[in-house]
């Protein structure tokens, strides 16, 4: 084994594993959701604003989250390995899919979060603004700047006999749009371990070194210089399972709110998910017979 590389702990190994597999399971049934049905929320929501449907904004957001889990997921824990495969695991990308997975799926929380048509409508405007503004600051060219500029100002005059400019201005920013999506609630994840996490996951992402403080072990080697210390730094398993955990969670939330705002019934959709991934996860040797029925059933993650 190289000196660098140590084993990641069964119980960290386990929940890596776990993300992984409820990622896919939670895609499939999302992906299963097609049109939003007559008298749904997406419905309700969508007639009273044509323009930009609330349903295909939310649904951007909630596959946007989907694809960098599962792109973790594709590499943690494939459906189809080498029996010799070995997988190394570092800190920034885990922290990077993590945190991009937590601020596509908060939006979608953020969005969906409320049973009033009205806010809802709000929301999706605010979303659709600080989506304008970010185009307009990627455009180069004036005459680009002034057309993403001339749709913000066209969308502010649609809807001012409902809103004001002020009433539907852009968030301020990820971090507030997953305080807001942690508000207490059904979700499980409290807006202060939110940020934390996030804040870890951005500086990480964006190779700030304060973030080698809190996620590495740190071993400090032989004084090349007067002060100077060689150091060997490894990345503690412990904080990118919680950053994924939290990814996670959030995602989920996004996908079911997703699923019954579109007039649908979650469950019989979670358990054809759950037989669709029992029928494709590698399981361990000399898993019991009756282990992929278990799956499908919910119980039994031990043996993936």
């Amino acid at each position: 084994m190289d000196e660098h590389r140590y084993p990641v702990p069964p119980e960290v190994s386990r929940a890596f594993t776990e993300i992984s597999h409820r990622a896919r399971f939670i895609q499939h049934m999302f992906q299963s959701v097609s049109d939003p049905a007559p008298g749904s929320n997406f419905a309700n929501v969508d007639a009273r604003y044509p323009f930009e449907k609330v349903s295909d904004r939310a649904r951007h957001y909630v596959s946007s989250a989907l694809e960098h889990l599962i792109m973790w997921a594709d590499y943690a824990a494939p459906l189809k390995f080498h029996p010799e495969q070995t997988t190394t695991f570092t800190m920034r990308p885990a922290q990077t899919l993590a945190r991009a997975a937590l601020e596509s799926g908060a939006q979608a929380v953020w969005l969906l979060d409320t049973t009033d048509p009205i806010e809802c409508l709000r929301r999706h405007l605010s979303l659709i603004r600080w989506d304008l503004s970010e185009y307009r600051k990627s455009r180069l060219d004036a005459v680009g700047k002034a057309r993403v500029r001339l749709l913000d100002e066209e969308l502010v005059a649609r809807v001012a006999p409902v809103f004001t400019e002020e009433q539907v201005r852009p968030p301020n920013g990820y971090l507030w749009v997953i305080q807001q999506a942690c508000r207490p609630g059904d979700l499980d994840l409290d807006a202060a371990s939110a940020e934390r996490l996030w804040r870890a996951a951005s500086g990480s992402a964006h190779g700030m070194y304060w973030t080698n403080l809190e996620l590495t072990s740190i071993e400090v080697g032989e004084e090349y210089e007067p002060g100077h210390f060689r150091t060997v730094t490894t990345p503690d398993p412990q904080p990118m399972a919680d950053v994924l955990e939290a990814s996670s969670k959030v995602v989920t939330y996004a996908a079911l709110k997703y699923v019954m705002y579109s007039g649908e019934d979650p469950a019989p959709r979670i358990a054809r998910a759950r037989e669709w991934l029992a029928e494709r996860v590698p399981l361990k040797p000399g898993a019991a017979p009756d282990v992929r029925n278990r799956l499908a059933s919910g119980v039994g993650s031990e043996e993936w």
